[in-house]
């Protein structure tokens, strides 16, 4: 089951493209997280929505809201951009096991992609599945979210919200 809005994501440190390590942990308290899990490398797809979300990373940052990416690394060993890279870590996971422990298989196993909208606490606000399709949300809409929950106030935050 897909992790869901109003739980905790599961904290992980993963090795970026560039070989440094990141872990989700050092956003908290600073800044929200887009965070964006992929299909298995290489999907065009995948790829290109990336780099849309690059180009709207500053108006992210306005918002207190960081970007990370969590490409799953199973028939593949490098991932080739062929041309440019987003400016926010893209982390390189190996196999499918961080997008299994937030729910995300597809029915054969394999890694679905989707993406959450968690605050400074690491809670999801908002989950989206990609599907078989590789249907993400519109970059306009994950921008909307990530402004909602940047305007939140963790010291008002009703227990039933969710």
């Amino acid at each position: 089951m897909p992790i869901g809005p109003g739980q905790r994501l599961p904290a992980f440190v993963g090795e970026t493209i560039e070989g440094q390590l990141v872990a989700t942990r050092q956003y908290y308290l600073r800044s929200g997280l887009v965070l964006v899990f992929t299909h298995v490398w290489p999907c065009a797809d995948c790829g290109e929505y990336l780099l849309e979300l690059d180009r709207h990373l500053a108006a992210f940052r306005t918002e207190r809201m960081e970007v990370l990416a969590v490409v799953p690394l199973v028939h593949t060993l490098v991932l080739d951009w062929r041309g440019t890279v987003p400016r926010f870590p893209v982390v390189l996971a190996e196999g499918d096991a961080l997008h299994r422990r937030c729910g995300f298989s597809r029915p054969d196993g394999s890694p679905e992609a989707a993406l959450v909208v968690a605050d400074d606490t690491g809670t999801a606000w908002q989950v989206w599945s990609a599907g078989l399709e590789d249907r993400f949300p519109p970059v306009q809409e994950v921008l909307a979210w990530a402004q909602y929950v940047s305007y939140q106030c963790p010291e008002c935050w009703e227990t039933d919200r969710w």
